[in-house]
């Protein structure tokens, strides 16, 4: 079984590469301490190379820097399937690591089941997500542990959506999102039932450019703050401010054929800087 799942991904993604149309690719660069010069240590790349080979069917690579440069090769196939979408989605690695992993899925109207295989394990998870109008409710069944994941997220609102994470070990997680206004709204997080592992954020938007964001945690007491500001087409710039830590500067593009660029230093060191960049090509 393993052999013959290798075989196939690798057949989807190799052998018809020749009959796929031009390829888009995907790529970045990170430097780290940039302030310290370059190196093979400190600067890494990264990219993916994709080809829609029909309607149904995708091909492709990951490929990044080090020794051994191509890191696995993945399919993208679906299907329309007894009035819903069959769909699978299957990346092989290349080098030490053959095994074949990924979702297998299946969507009618508001259901949907995904699968998560592996060559070496078999199915390792189910998840089931239930949706509709104003909530979903999605569990995850665990096959090798025999145990459960749930996540269920509904508007008790018209302004206030509340989602609940509760894991197979029963730690639990939950997200109040609540819209005061037009232009301000609440999320408060939090994990298990100590109060002081709730954080509360803020969103305002200023005006039609501009919207800031200050983040507390209860319990540490620690205040970060983010402010974003469109600019020219579609393209926005935010500040991220951790007065205790480090601030970062994020560049977004218009989407995923714009660049996108990171810088993030800490407080009195700015030469142990943190930078990354890239962007989508479509030939």
């Amino acid at each position: 079984m393993p052999s013959v799942s290798r075989a196939v991904v690798l057949s989807l993604a190799l052998g018809t590469a020749s009959a796929a149309s031009a390829p888009s690719v995907d790529f970045g660069i990170k430097a780290k301490n940039v302030g310290k010069g370059f190196g093979t240590n400190s600067i890494s790349a990264d990219a993916t190379v994709e080809s829609q080979v029909s309607d149904n069917l995708s091909v492709g690579a990951n490929v990044g820097s080090g020794d051994s440069p191509l890191k696995s090769v993945f399919a993208k196939i679906s299907q329309k399937f007894n009035g819903g979408t069959a769909g699978a989605d299957l990346t092989m690695g290349v080098g030490g690591d053959n095994s074949v992993s990924g979702d297998v899925s299946y969507t009618e109207g508001g259901n949907k089941w995904v699968a998560g295989v592996s060559s070496t394990s078999g199915v390792d998870t189910v998840k089931y997500t239930k949706s509709g109008a104003g909530f979903s409710f999605s569990p995850t069944f665990r096959l090798g542990d025999k145990n459960m994941d749930l996540q269920a997220s509904a508007d008790y609102s018209a302004d206030t959506n509340v989602d609940v994470k509760v894991g197979h070990d029963g730690a639990g997680a939950l997200k109040v999102k609540h819209r005061l206004d037009a232009d301000t709204a609440l999320t408060f997080k939090g994990t298990g039932t100590d109060v002081n592992a709730v954080s509360v954020e803020a969103s305002r938007r200023l005006d039609a450019d501009n919207t800031i964001k200050p983040k507390f945690d209860l319990g540490s007491k620690h205040l970060s703050v983010g402010w974003t500001r469109k600019v020219d087409a579609g393209r926005s710039v935010t500040l991220n401010v951790d007065p205790e830590n480090s601030v970062g500067l994020d560049f977004e593009g218009a989407g995923d054929e714009d660049w996108k660029a990171s810088v993030t230093t800490p407080w009195g060191d700015f030469k142990d800087a943190d930078v990354s960049f890239g962007r989508k090509f479509n030939f």
